[in-house]
């Protein structure tokens, strides 16, 4: 481990309990001559990785605080190797850019503006100034500018949308500082701001990451909406025909345990979308109370600029369609559910007539069975002994004939029945 260079924050222990350091000493330096740290943090359930990257030291080991020309495109090469530090990979929930620096000369407001443009244009290939500013604003006496772009919908499913929005999303924060600021009072308020940024952009991204899983909930309930629609109608099929004794116990079990999958599967993915939506709410408010916790900590300076995002242009907007859409699809549940209630009503009318018509034969099996006892007596008291087992001078005997005109009515009503009661099984 070498020595902290002069852009490497001292060790210090942390205020903010929620905040854990993954590594034992901290800081995981960039090979020499680089100008650079990684430092992992557990922020209560989200992993932060920050990385801070300077550019080469010089020669006496220092980092370069000599001006650069923006023409020569400082700003990328820094991004380009921070990139390849990172194995060319994004944040899963997100990633914000900081890009701070020192003004050479006293700058107007419009002359800052246009160098805070050069920069972006120097970062990013695809850049437009207009189209991402969010605003501007004041922070330890520098100029701070937030920029960000989201990539259209390009027509995508929402789950891949989200792992399109993220590799081609950037959020960014030029900080520009006065030309009579030195370099080391720079390093020292920058680096007290970083975990204040930490803390408000972790909520910011999981504002942005939420909303995005939840247009990938609504579109499972779209579409398990859409599959729903035949069972829905196949019910109203066997309910008529329930009212005209045309169809089975089984089948009607089938169509129950078919429609609860239904159900369940609705129920989970309406679930997950009330879960972002309470996701939102809590970071949102979350936003809010660090963001003021900043206004009161750096006072003097105008933050406004961060709170833009949670405007109605923004975050709140989110917030409120989520919200809309979770009452659009509750009656989707509602109805599941008491068609479920309609069918097992149906099952449990349908299985007390079953139980009673085997109620009914048992008894009229249970008549046959003593009428043929009875017959079976008679026979036995009134005939001989027959002679042989071929011997079947018992069929000719009145009493065996009137047994069956008796037991007629009873047998083909039993039969009758359990054909019945077997076809509706």
């Amino acid at each position: 481990m070498r020595k902290p260079t002069p852009n490497c924050p001292p060790l210090k222990p942390f205020l903010d309990s929620g905040i854990i350091p993954l590594l034992e000493t901290r800081y995981r330096y960039f090979p020499d001559p680089f100008d650079g740290y990684y430092e992992p943090l557990e922020l209560n359930d989200t992993y932060a990785l920050q990385v801070d990257y300077s550019g080469k030291l010089d020669a006496n080991n220092q980092s370069n605080d000599q001006p650069q020309p923006l023409h020569d495109k400082p700003f990328f090469h820094l991004k380009q190797e921070l990139i390849q530090r990172l194995s060319q990979q994004t944040g899963t929930i997100g990633q914000t850019w900081l890009l701070w620096g020192q003004l050479t000369t006293p700058k107007t407001d419009t002359e800052i503006e246009e160098i805070a443009q050069d920069c972006y244009t120097k970062i990013l290939s695809d850049y437009n100034w207009t189209r991402d500013i969010i605003g501007k604003g004041q922070l330890n006496g520098a100029t701070l500018f937030e920029l960000w772009y989201r990539p259209p919908n390009p027509g995508l499913e929402a789950a891949d949308f989200w792992q399109n929005y993220r590799q081609e999303s950037h959020h960014l924060l030029i900080w520009l500082f006065p030309h009579d600021s030195t370099p080391d009072a720079m390093r020292t308020q920058v680096q007290a701001t970083y975990y204040d940024w930490l803390r408000l952009f972790q909520y910011r991204h999981k504002i942005v990451w939420s909303y995005y899983q939840s247009q990938a909930q609504k579109s499972d309930l779209k579409r398990e909406y859409v599959e729903i629609q035949p069972a829905i109608q196949d019910i109203k099929h066997i309910t008529e025909q329930c009212e005209r004794n045309r169809v089975s116990l089984g089948r009607l079990q089938k169509t129950l345990k078919d429609h609860l999958i239904n159900l369940s599967d609705y129920a989970l993915a309406l679930n997950a979308l009330q879960n972002q939506s309470r996701t939102l709410t809590i970071n949102l408010e979350n936003y809010h109370y660090r963001l003021e916790a900043m206004q009161k900590k750096y006072r003097g300076s105008d933050l406004t600029v961060l709170k833009e995002f949670s405007s109605e242009l923004y975050a709140q907007k989110y917030q409120r369609q989520v919200a809309s859409d979770c009452e659009n699809f509750q009656p989707g549940l509602t109805l599941l559910e008491n068609l479920n209630s309609t069918l097992q009503g149906i099952i449990d009318v349908e299985q007390t007539k079953s139980d009673r018509a085997l109620d009914n034969t048992i008894a009229l099996a249970g008549i046959g069975l003593a009428i043929s006892g009875l017959t079976a007596t008679a026979i036995s008291v009134q005939q001989p002994q027959p002679k042989s087992y071929t011997d079947v001078s018992f069929l000719s005997s009145p009493i065996f004939i009137w047994s069956l005109v008796l037991s007629a009515p009873f047998l083909i009503a039993l039969l009758y029945r359990l054909i019945a009661h077997l076809w509706r099984r």
